[in-house]
């Protein structure tokens, strides 16, 4: 299933957020969205979700989508914001189930299928013996894996995750690419990540999308990129690099000389 932008623009207020964004992506990758703050990653994401109006072409298998969730499309979406409320008094399990919505029937609730929707993404998650916690005891990476778990719940072909690992530390960070890039081998899923951490993400994706100023520099394999002077100009900041033991480059801020 492949996915893809033509000319992809929005416009706020009288300013340019996205101008004119093209890509193209094929199933089953995992895509990661970087460049410095104010790049446009958030805005692009939402777009994809149907969350912001925009002009220009984003088509699936070449038919026109706006991304809004729905058990008639063949493609559905699940966007995570990195910012989002943790509602007082609800489980785990109540807050997995919001990811029926699109399925359930208000009238009559949630059906049997959605229970087992919901408890299948739970232990795919590692997460069915906290099903009855609240959501507040939960610890930063257990409340990630829970909004894993919901779009899962939503049976999503395409996630949307907006900076997903920024509260987490380093151990935790690479666990959760390790578990998404697991899942998605194992159930097939195209998974969009936007991130400031190269040095994590350039282990598991793809294909990268390059923004700066609402602008996309590059689209395409991760490796073109991976040098200290396309990303020093991308960041407007000196880097450096050392190579680890895998033989990958690490890249850090050059301090500056007094």
């Amino acid at each position: 299933m492949e996915i893809q932008a033509n000319n992809l623009s929005v416009v706020s207020n009288g300013k340019t957020l996205l101008d004119k964004i093209s890509f193209k992506i094929v199933s089953d990758a995992l895509v990661a969205i970087i460049g410095p703050n104010g790049a446009g990653k958030t805005t692009l994401l939402k777009s994809l979700a149907g969350l912001q109006t925009f002009s220009g072409n984003f088509l699936i298998n070449g038919n026109a989508s706006r991304g809004f969730i729905s058990s008639k499309n063949e493609a559905s979406f699940s966007y995570t914001p990195q910012n989002f409320s943790i509602p007082l008094g609800m489980t785990l399990s109540e807050y997995v189930m919001l990811g029926r919505n699109s399925y359930s029937n208000w009238f009559f609730g949630e059906t049997e299928k959605d229970y087992d929707v919901v408890t299948q993404a739970l232990k795919r998650l590692d997460l069915l013996t906290l099903a009855n916690k609240l959501l507040t005891n939960l610890s930063g990476g257990e409340m990630q894996r829970a909004t894993l778990a919901r779009a899962l719940a939503q049976e999503a072909k395409f996630l949307l995750l907006d900076e997903p690992t920024a509260s987490l530390d380093f151990a935790r960070t690479n666990q959760f690419l390790e578990l998404i890039s697991e899942l998605r081998h194992k159930l097939q899923l195209t998974i969009l990540i936007s991130t400031h951490d190269i040095n994590s993400i350039m282990r598991y994706a793809d294909y990268v999308l390059v923004l700066k100023d609402g602008k996309n520099l590059h689209s395409g394999e991760l490796g073109t990129i991976l040098n200290k002077s396309f990303l020093s100009r991308l960041y407007d900041t000196k880097l450096e690099t050392v190579t680890n033991k895998e033989g990958n480059p690490i890249f850090y801020a050059k301090r500056s000389s007094k």
